[in-house]
């Protein structure tokens, strides 16, 4: 309910109703249940009323009006249904099909298409007008959508989802009269726009114009067809966006974001990335419907899971007869849940005393936790994703966003475009110039010694008049209006990536610290610090220590792995084992060449959608529970079912018997202070 709000009544085809005055006429009625058809509009995004559909009789009045836009007052009556208002509509109709080429039966939207819907409600199934329409352009260049300009009705809601949902400001309204089109910036291309690729503008086109690259084929032609809407969470990078997921026959149609006309508390309004909407359709490899087992030849053979499980027990257990429990190690991708990180931990640690359970990302951990000297756990303090909205500067240092978490550089476009919002980028970043207007592009290499520059001139300004620098005047010029306006900043944020917490990032990370805490003379604490993780869900990893035990190099023999991610990372992870183990078991859902080539065991796992599981945010500050999307192939069990196969064989403690109990021993560890 809006402020100062009164409660009216009016009258809506005979029906006395009472509603807030600050409502228009679409919202009273849709508040009460009646219809009235729209196309432009959306209530998610602001009201336009260009496309006339939503016209209604007020007082009746000869002239009809469009509803969206119209204020209620008190006493007034509005007739939605007349002969006069259902002409309207079928001429504005036809003049709509008239004008562009919507040529149903060879359009991907087909079955799921606003303007469809709208010709069979009002029972359209013929042109009384003459086509006018000329050929347009397709733009066919964006990786995830196309835009069809032929299939545009100009309703203006892709232009406003982009400006008032993601904050890009990229479409906008290009030409005059029958020649307008709706274009990228100066009517680029998408492929070399600004466009972020986020699919706010897909979600809302009532049309095929605006269509999704991925799983169109499973579009139905004409009269739309039963479908179910699971309502999850996208664990891709630890941002726990939610969305709303179109299932029909066990597969994703699409992935869309909770949009609505009420803020959801978080502030990316509900939209997605690229990452959440389009790149968790992607197939990443060959399914594996059953275990696998590597023979003497070298062959892989399917196996059932008592026999696959026992050759892995038997295995590991030879293992640590012969090197003791040092010989025996865990690896774990950071992108799978909780529930699975703890009970692996257990299994490898309690149960068979591995003597290293890490996780693929474990050494920005352990890089992490050093530059605070406060021994294996100690993760520096640090400030959620969210305080973007209330910082007066951002300085983003060692990160590309918009390759590891795209939604940030949908937050930081709108807070510099809608408040001028100082944003500093320095790193090697392609994406840079969308999000910042102070940047400073450095190789890896040049990462320290330009920090440690930013360091001497905010935290120490008297001392670093004396001071060298490899840097050219160029990039000494640039850190000068960083550092100013960093200095400047009552609230600044600092967005720190992964390059940062990479390799030999301890001394970088010392700068960092110090430019933070150069705030804490005038404000009386440190600058806010936000680490954007290498994984989906890291910082759960991390604080149930899955990163913390390690044992010598050199030691290791046989392990078990379990991985939903590249396979080209955890080739890198396992180069450090050296010599190579003897054995290997892969838990995974995908068959990979490169995961076989060095396993002996491979058992497939459920994708993330195919698996109930809570995630911890980047921050740390909360853990979601994601609902499974999709049901698992037949015959592949769950992972923590996988585990729990594991633990009973060796007796190991607490690997837990049911799903409830294990989820509640996750949370309990993960709790929030």
């Amino acid at each position: 309910m809006k402020e100062n709000a009164k409660q009216i009544k009016l009258t809506i085809d005979g029906r006395e109703i009472t509603v807030e005055d600050s409502l228009t006429i679409l919202e009273a009625a849709r508040q009460n249940r009646i219809d009235i058809p729209t196309l432009c509009h959306h209530p998610a995004v602001s009201n336009w009323g260009g496309c006339r559909l939503c016209v209604v009789e007020v007082d009746k009045s000869p002239k009809l009006v469009a509803s969206c836009v119209m204020p209620v007052r008190a006493g007034m009556e509005v007739i939605t249904q007349s002969d006069a208002i259902t002409a309207s509509r079928r001429l504005t109709l036809e003049l709509l099909f008239a004008e562009r080429n919507h040529n149903c039966m060879f359009c991907p939207q087909s079955g799921d298409c606003e303007l469809q819907k709208m010709a069979y409600a009002l029972q359209m199934d013929h042109l009384m007008v003459s086509p006018s329409f000329n050929a347009y352009p397709t733009d066919t260049t964006g990786e995830y959508m196309t835009l069809d300009h032929n299939r545009c009705i100009l309703c203006g809601r892709c232009v406003r989802a982009c400006q008032e949902i993601a904050g890009s400001y990229v479409l906008g309204f290009h030409n005059r009269g029958s020649k307008s089109l709706i274009g990228f910036d100066l009517l680029e291309k998408r492929e070399n726009s600004s466009c972020i690729n986020c699919g706010a503008c897909l979600q809302l086109c009532p049309t095929g114009a605006i269509s999704n690259r991925y799983r169109t084929h499973y579009a139905v032609k004409g009269q739309p067809v039963e479908s179910q809407t699971i309502t999850s969470v996208c664990a891709a990078c630890g941002l726990l966006c939610p969305t709303q997921n179109k299932v029909r026959d066990n597969q994703v149609i699409a992935i869309e974001g909770l949009v609505a006309a009420k803020p959801n508390g978080r502030p990316d309004r509900g939209q997605l990335c690229y990452k959440g909407r389009f790149e968790m359709l992607k197939t990443k490899g060959t399914r594996m419907l059953a275990p696998m087992v590597k023979d003497d030849q070298g062959h892989w053979r399917e196996q059932n899971w008592e026999t696959a499980l026992d050759r892995i027990t038997k295995a590991l257990g030879a293992a640590k007869s012969n090197g003791g429990s040092e010989a025996l190690f865990g690896l774990a991708s950071s992108s799978v849940c909780n529930e699975t990180l703890m009970m692996f931990k257990e299994l490898m640690s309690a149960g068979w005393g591995a003597g290293r359970v890490d996780t693929i990302d474990g050494q920005y951990f352990r890089n992490l936790a050093a530059s605070q000297d406060n021994g294996a756990q100690g993760l520096p303090a640090e400030t959620s994703w969210k305080k973007i909205a209330a910082a007066d500067m951002v300085l983003v240092v060692g990160a590309d966003p918009q390759q590891s978490h795209p939604m940030l550089v949908s937050l930081l476009r709108r807070a510099m475009i809608e408040r001028a919002l100082p944003i500093a980028s320095i790193g090697q970043m392609e994406s840079a110039t969308l999000f910042s207007n102070h940047y400073l592009a450095v190789e890896d290499g040049g990462l320290a010694p330009a920090l440690a520059l930013l360091a001497g001139k905010i935290a120490s300004p008297a001392k670093e008049g004396k001071a060298k620098s490899s840097l050219s005047a160029q990039q000494q010029a640039e850190i000068d209006r960083i550092a100013r306006a960093f200095i400047s900043a009552k609230s600044p944020l600092i967005l720190a990536g992964q390059h940062l917490t990479g390799p030999d990032s301890a001394g970088t990370l010392q700068d960092l610290f110090r430019i933070a805490r150069s705030k804490e003379p005038l404000t009386g604490k440190s600058a806010m610090i936000s680490f954007l993780k290498p994984e989906g869900n890291s910082m759960a990893a991390w604080r149930l220590g899955v990163a913390a035990r390690l044992a010598k190099p050199g030691k290791a023999q046989a392990g078990v792995l379990i991985v939903d991610g590249d396979p080209d990372e955890v080739k890198a992870a396992l180069a450090g084992l050296r010599p190579a183990p003897k054995f290997l078991a892969v838990i995974t859902p995908y068959f990979n060449s490169v995961l076989a080539e060095m396993a002996q065991v491979m058992l497939p796992s459920p994708v993330w959608m195919e698996e109930d599981g809570s995630y911890t945010s980047m921050d740390g500050a909360e853990s979601v529970f994601k609902p499974k999307v999709l049901d698992a192939p037949k015959g592949v069990k769950n992972t923590w079912e996988i585990l729990q196969a594991l633990g009973q064989r060796i007796d190991a403690p607490g690997v837990g018997k049911r799903w409830e109990d294990i989820r509640a021993k996750a949370a309990q560890l993960l709790a929030v202070s």
